[in-house]
């Protein structure tokens, strides 16, 4: 344990470091008090920002591109957006009012018959949200659309405040291919892949018009020099900075930081097709060797708490209580039970004659992210399991078969609800279940869930589903960590908020 604290500090200490050199070489100055640029440099950037593609509503929205009949407040509560209110008709229809004012930024009128034709884009597009949704039907009559359903669907609201609802335009044509044409304040006028985006202002934006002119999104590849380029005013904001480095603009009055506790979490995601993984004891002596408490702390600074489960505790259908424990002689009671033992003296045990060495994969879309799996690597050996490290792109993970275990960062409940979490990364072949989980009860309860109109009800299913995930030890949820982004103090209208999506307004604004 005392090896595992010592690599963890000569890590951050290194990363600290790192993040604070200059680079050699750097643009030119985001602009100076008055620009109507503002530049925000983030370590994630997606190929395109269609809503309907993988998660790259996410951005849509973060860019201030699109946004969605329906958004969720501070407390992750829905509330309307390009909506005026949502009823439900019956058990299977709901009626969606829209905004009259609302104009895509081709300056199109936003009607029912350009939501309907978005929204049927989107199930046709997305697997995810199509099996999240459940629809079967949709119609339009001016300012009014009617969605039908296959069953009961309690979550209608939730869902289309999800990013892969981000409304869009189906015929309208945008300056990049790349890019839709939105709703919202700010449209592509340029999107280059592993580069960055131009964006400029919707000046007729129906929520008011823009206050900085221009938007330039610039993506690091190497969270390390994030910081530096926001030192060299390379860029006017970051998001994704080391935490390492938080507590250094904390403490300068020439920045700001906005920060507020997320529903984001570190994990491990476990691979059931690795033949050792797929042994119960074998997986749960893994789990049993995550220090939740010191990852947590050392790792984010303070910035961070220990996880029960995949929700933090405050939300009413949220797991209280795990059988996860560290502890370090009982992996090696739980290894030893299991037949895997040192026959040979070399240190590192063996099962059926063969030594046993286990790949666990590594990526910097967190820079905390490699420095978990390396504590954890040291972790194994110290209890005789070999384990290699193979550094990947965040978008190969769900392509990779042979390793035991990677690091993930999800935030479970942005809408506010459970379902979609499971109904995507838990149940059998769900559209984000990297790791192959599976078990046959969570996804009876995940079913139901799907269904389920009575909100207590709801809340206990979600337990019980968790109960199960945690008892099989499926998953290792780490810890939650602060969702922040910092900035020069000359910027303002640029603030965090749960769902980690909700960035860029028409607030946005530099002296």
């Amino acid at each position: 344990m005392k090896h595992f604290k010592k690599i963890m500090a000569l890590a951050l200490a290194g990363l600290a470091l790192a993040s604070c050199v200059n680079p050699s070489k750097t643009s030119e100055p985001a602009g100076d008090s008055g620009s109507k640029t503002v530049t925000i440099g983030y370590t994630q950037f997606p190929a395109n920002v269609d809503p309907a593609a993988e998660y790259n509503g996410w951005f849509t929205v973060r860019y201030g591109v699109g946004e969605t009949l329906f958004k969720m407040d501070d407390k992750l509560e829905v509330k309307p957006w390009l909506a005026e209110k949502i009823e439900a008709v019956s058990d299977l229809e709901w009626k969606i009012t829209l905004k009259d004012k609302v104009t895509f930024q081709n300056g199109e009128k936003m009607t029912g018959e350009k939501v309907k034709a978005s929204l049927e884009r989107l199930i046709k597009t997305s697997e995810r949200a199509a099996s999240d949704m459940g629809i079967d039907s949709i119609s339009a009559e001016g300012q009014t659309v009617t969605i039908k359903t296959k069953a009961v669907q309690p979550i209608m609201a939730n869902l289309l405040a999800e990013p892969y609802s981000a409304i869009v335009d189906t015929t309208g044509k945008s300056a990049s291919d790349k890019a839709p044409v939105g709703t919202g304040p700010y449209m592509v006028t340029k999107y280059t892949p592993e580069s960055g985006a131009e964006l400029k202002a919707y000046e007729d934006y129906w929520d008011g018009k823009p206050k900085v002119a221009n938007l330039k999104i610039k993506y690091f590849s190497d969270p390390t020099a994030i910081s530096a380029a926001l030192k060299s005013k390379e860029v006017d904001a970051v998001y994704g900075l080391p935490y390492a480095n938080l507590s250094t603009y904390a403490s300068d009055k020439n920045y700001k930081i906005s920060e507020v506790e997320g529903s984001r979490y570190l994990a491990y995601y476990y691979n059931f097709e690795n033949p050792y993984v797929a042994d119960d004891k074998f997986r749960q002596a893994l789990d049993t060797l995550v220090d939740k408490k010191t990852y947590s702390e050392s790792l984010f600074k303070g910035s961070a708490v220990p996880a029960v489960g995949p929700f933090p505790t405050g939300f009413a259908f949220a797991l209280q209580k795990s059988v996860h424990e560290f502890n370090v002689d009982k992996a090696k009671k739980l290894l030893d039970e299991a037949g895997y033992k040192d026959t040979d003296g070399d240190g590192y045990r063996e099962k059926d004659g063969q030594k046993v060495s286990i790949e666990l994969l590594s990526f910097t879309r967190l820079p905390e992210m490699p420095l978990a799996v390396e504590a954890t690597q040291q972790q194994l050996k110290e209890v005789g399991i070999e384990a290699t490290i193979k550094k990947v792109e965040v978008s190969a993970v769900a392509s990779e078969k042979d390793y035991a275990f990677t690091p993930y960062a999800v935030v479970a409940a942005p809408i506010g609800d459970p379902y979609a979490f499971f109904n995507s990364a838990v149940k059998t072949n769900g559209t984000a279940n990297i790791g192959h989980y599976s078990n046959p009860e969570a996804d009876k309860k995940i079913e139901e869930l799907a269904t389920e109109t009575d909100p207590a009800k709801r809340n206990q299913l979600s337990k019980e589903i968790q109960e199960i995930m945690d008892k099989d030890y499926g998953f290792t949820i780490i810890g939650f960590f602060k969702v922040a982004l910092v900035m020069d103090k000359s910027v303002s209208g640029l603030e965090s908020h749960p769902t980690d999506y909700y960035h860029v307004s028409n607030k946005l604004s530099k002296e």
